[in-house]
């Protein structure tokens, strides 16, 4: 993969390539391959030379993600630029992930960076109501990417304004150029399996003995453990108990529940031409991916049409326009019943699949032997499918009113449709108890942004350099829905709501928000060598009362490259050495919903009612963020070598939160602004080119990125605030972890033991007398990637690695699946109970299981919590380009064969961890569907 990567950090030039020659893979329509623009883009469509940036950007060319099969370039960040972490909440296919851009920017919300596509800001997010999920930004086709930049300080986002603060990404799409029509065909084709490999299920012999050994500790009477099997399936226990001797069943309920193979596919064609008047590109993409786990699965149509036109020498436009349909079948996690992974731990193995005539098992009563249903049964018998429609135009008008001074009008409208359907048959599980149950909802969404801009450069004396922008930008939201639920369903065949008897309900809402803002941008260099830039908005938005609708944000910068000075220059081994630094203020809009306002419901019992749901507060204020940040880019031997240093300290304030309130106030909680918090760390990157040449030579460019976190509150108006699990307190971080501290197993009892005072030292099986304390944060406190690029005569050897140290993450499952006898004999669990203490087995990982519990062994505490400190090879890519003249006569400009593995290789430090490390950037597992790994191989054809 001709992976150009630049990691703009610091300012100046990164990228980690394979190669920097003429060497085509993918024919990219949009620039030369022997070419890196050093440009950056910055606020609203415009461009900045990298020689000119003082903020702290990083810039992913599209070479670095192009043919790597998941639906969204938000799962493509991970390990490729410093500062940023990205977690999947599911392997769910089309699924949201997580992003987080210098740490977690609020306690309660905004913590996501906003998307900027072409200038305009697009919907990005889950944005489904009922029990289907998915990822607007699946809709888009990465295909169409031609470079993305994070934006990370203030002075590069405080143009952006009021939700600007957690981040903001830009994505510059492909655009056409002059010459004649230019045609990419590519294709690959995978199969996925688990990339990490979990905890597995019980066996039935496994699950059959351990439930004999806890009732024998907890009725020594039963004497042996074979005499307790026999005397349990006669019943000792009670006929629930005895079942699982007399079942006869021995299910493997992952396999059961697993494809064998799940497919993955991407298919994109591509063309584009111009002249000196007029520029095209259009593509058409279709991508399909199975999750490994039956009747999961996500398939995207995407039709791109993007044109610009000169039409005189002083007025342009131009549209794009992307249309796409995508349809997503998803599966209930957490503790639905229906969700294939609880079903895979808490099915009992000794229960069948299916009966002797092939149908489906569910016992006597529709029930499986621990009154749980058959989820093998449900993958084929309900459904959960969403169905997504997304058009976005972006229109553009640009004028030189005089020579340098331009007006530029921009207008995009993006429409999105979502239908959600849900069925529970009526045959077996939750849906019978309705006669079949049907939920059908639709979500639309109409965004549009209009802007306004004039910008201005002029040069003195051939040196001092500026550069001016005015900004009107207007952004209204218009968003409705609709949904319906129906049961008692008329025939089996037929799962639309109209073929259900009895209306359950009906809701649905409206809602509109608005923000309208200014902003003026200055930029100032004297020959490159003095660098400033300084930018001021206002923001005004609906979702405030009086007071607090409006807010200012700022930033200044500055940057001095000291290359540029004349004893520098004479020194042919620096190519640059520029030192930045910035400051600012940025908002963090935490939500759409009108905060401030009192919220009525609208019925209560099915009657018409008005009761509030919410308080009014005059005083709430929306965050704020000011980051600083100075760094550096140093580059040696015509760049050949750069190096890349950042400093960053990001503090929010009036961090906003729900309050909790007594019972005898009505509301369960009022919204306020609690505090403060900071996010600071340095961010690295390096990058070698260690042999560059020819296509025939031996090339080999390797690189590596690493970024540190330190995320912390700094105060809270009224004290700590602990939930559950996790506390917000001053001097910790976001969602620390607070929990009593696990000392392991008493060796001469089997008893569970916990630190007295939650730290170290004295010990005890009481659980109650242990304390919670701190116990870490499930961020990453060290994170980041490295890169290898080889390539001679043709072959192409890539590799992509990421890693993260630091973090925890907490299976909050656990008290179930390691319940040590206290829900064992009706939810099995994982198999690693086995490893339990004995007389013969003193040193085992788990305690002395006993029939309905050891001391509350299985409680909350640090047993669960594991590290997730790991290395992974996140992708790998063997490829081989023809070279030209074996192209000749077969009209072929390029052609490119490759195999293509994602999620290679994954290696945990704690033993005990058997979740994925990246699963999920709140630090729990929650029994969502597994992140996956693919093999696939490809076709990239240019003509």
């Amino acid at each position: 993969m001709n992976v150009k990567l630049r990691v703009l950090s610091a300012g100046a030039l990164f990228f980690l390539g394979q190669v920097a020659y003429a060497q085509t893979t993918k024919s990219d329509t949009t620039t030369k391959e022997t070419q890196i623009e050093e440009v950056v883009m910055v606020g609203f469509g415009q461009k900045r030379a990298v020689q000119e940036i003082t903020g702290s950007t990083s810039t992913m060319k599209a070479k670095a993600i192009e043919d790597i099969p998941v639906a969204s370039v938000d799962k493509m960040l991970q390990g490729r630029v410093t500062g940023v972490q990205t977690g999947a909440s599911s392997g769910q296919p089309g699924g949201f992930a997580a992003v987080r851009v210098r740490g977690v920017a609020s306690i309660n919300g905004g913590v996501n960076p906003i998307y900027i596509v072409d200038g305009v800001r697009i919907a990005s997010g889950d944005l489904t109501g009922n029990s289907t999920t998915s990822n607007i930004l699946a809709s888009l086709n990465p295909d169409d990417i031609e470079s993305l930049t994070v934006l990370k300080d203030a002075v590069s986002t405080a143009v952006y304004g009021a939700d600007a603060g957690a981040g903001v990404i830009v994505i510059t799409t492909k655009s056409g150029k002059k010459g004649k029509p230019r045609f990419n065909v590519s294709f690959n084709h995978g199969v996925s399996d688990r990339a990490v490999e979990g905890y597995r299920g019980l066996s039935a012999d496994q699950y059959k003995r351990l439930v004999a050994v806890s009732a024998l500790n907890r009725y020594s009477s039963l004497g042996t453990i074979e005499n307790a099997m026999t005397q349990l399936e006669g019943g000792a226990l009670g006929a629930g108990v005895a079942s699982i001797y007399t079942q006869g069943g021995d299910t493997d309920w992952r396999k059961e529940l697993s494809h064998s193979g799940a497919y993955v596919q991407n298919a994109d064609v591509s063309v584009s031409g111009g002249n000196e008047q007029v520029s095209y590109y259009s593509s058409v993409n279709y991508f399909d991916q199975n999750s490994i786990v039956k009747n999961s699965y996500f398939n995207r149509l995407t039709f791109t049409n993007k044109l610009d036109v000169k039409a005189t020498d002083k007025f342009r436009f131009g549209t794009n326009l992307q249309f796409s349909y995508s349809k997503i079948s998803t599966l209930s996690n957490g503790g639905g019943f229906s969700n294939p992974i609880l079903g895979e731990y808490f099915l009992r193995p000794t229960d069948p699949v299916f009966n002797a005539d092939g149908s489906y098992y569910w016992g006597g009563n529709g029930r499986m032997s621990n009154g749980l249903f058959n989820n093998a049964a449900l993958l084929s018998l309900n459904s959960q499918t969403g169905k997504t429609a997304r058009i976005f135009g972006n229109l553009y008008a640009e004028y030189d009113i005089l020579k340098n001074f331009k007006y530029r009008f921009v207008f995009a409208p993006e429409f999105i449709n979502l239908e959600e359907d849900e069925y529970r048959s009526p045959v077996h599980g939750d849906g019978t108890n309705y006669n079949g149950l049907a939920v059908s909802g639709s979500r639309r969404y109409f965004n549009f942004n209009v802007q306004n801009i004039l910008s201005y450069n002029f040069r003195l004396a051939d040196k001092h350099n500026f550069d001016f922008s005015a900004i009107q930008e207007a952004y209204k939201s218009d968003f409705r829905n609709i949904t319906a639920t129906g049961s008692a369903v008329g025939a089996l065949s037929l799962t639309t709501l109209t073929n259900f008897v009895k209306m359950q309900s009906m809701a649905g809402g409206r809602s509109e928000n608005s923000r309208y803002g200014y902003a003026l941008t200055g930029h100032y260099d004297f020959d490159k060598l003095v660098l400033l830039d300084a930018s001021y908005r206002r923001d005004v938005l609906s979702n405030f009362t009086p007071g607090q609708k409006a807010g200012d944000f700022w930033s200044a910068g500055v940057g001095f490259d000291v290359a540029r000075l004349d004893f520098i220059k004479n020194i042919d081994a620096i190519s640059s050495l520029k030192f930045r630094a910035s400051y600012g203020k940025v908002g963090n809009q935490i939500s759409a919903l009108p905060y401030a306002l009192f919220q009525y419901s609208t019925n209560y019992n099915d009657l018409a009612a008005a009761s509030y749901s919410g308080f009014y507060n005059p005083n709430l204020k929306w965050e704020t963020i000011k980051p600083f940040n100075v760094g550096f880019d140093f580059g040696f031997f015509k760049n050949r070598l750069t190096v890349s240093a950042d400093y960053y300290n990001k503090k929010t304030e009036d961090l906003v939160y729900n309050i909790p309130l007594s019972a005898a106030q009505g509301l369960p909680s009022y919204v306020d602004n609690i505090g403060d918090l900071v996010n600071k760390g340095f961010e690295f990157s390096v990058n070698a080119d260690i042999f560059k040449g020819s296509r025939d030579q031996f090339n080999l460019t390797i690189g590596a990125n690493l970024s540190t976190l330190d995320n912390k509150i700094t105060s809270l108006y009224g004290g700590d605030v602990n939930t559950g699990l996790q506390t917000i307190r001053v001097g910790e971080g976001v969602r620390t972890w607070y929990l009593r501290k696990w000392a392991g197993v008493d060796a001469t009892n089997g008893d569970p033991l916990w630190y007295k005072n939650g730290v170290d030292g004295e010990t005890t099986n009481n659980y109650n007398n242990a304390k919670q304390a701190v116990q870490g944060s499930f961020l990453s406190k060290v994170f980041g990637g490295a890169n290898i690029n080889v390539a001679y005569k043709g072959i192409g050897l890539d590799a992509q690695f990421t890693y993260g140290f630091g973090g925890k993450v907490y299976d909050d499952w656990s008290s179930y699946l390691f319940s040590d006898g206290q829900y064992t004999a009706n939810y099995p669990g994982y198999a690693d109970q086995m490893d339990y203490w004995s007389i013969e087995n003193p040193n085992a990982a788990n305690p002395k299981p006993i029939y309905g519990g050891n001391k509350r062994s299985n409680q909350a505490s640090t047993r669960f919590l594991y590290d997730s400190d790991y290395i992974r090879l996140g992708n790998a890519k063997l490829s081989y380009t023809f070279d030209r003249p074996s192209l000749n006569g077969s009209g072929l400009n390029s052609v490119q064969i490759y195999v293509m593995g994602t999620n290679l290789w994954t290696h945990t430090f704690d033993d005990r961890l058997k979740l994925d490390p990246e699963i999920n950037l709140e630090g729990t597992s929650n029994l969502n569907l597994p992140i996956m790994r693919t093999y696939s191989i490809g076709v990239n054809i240019g003509f």
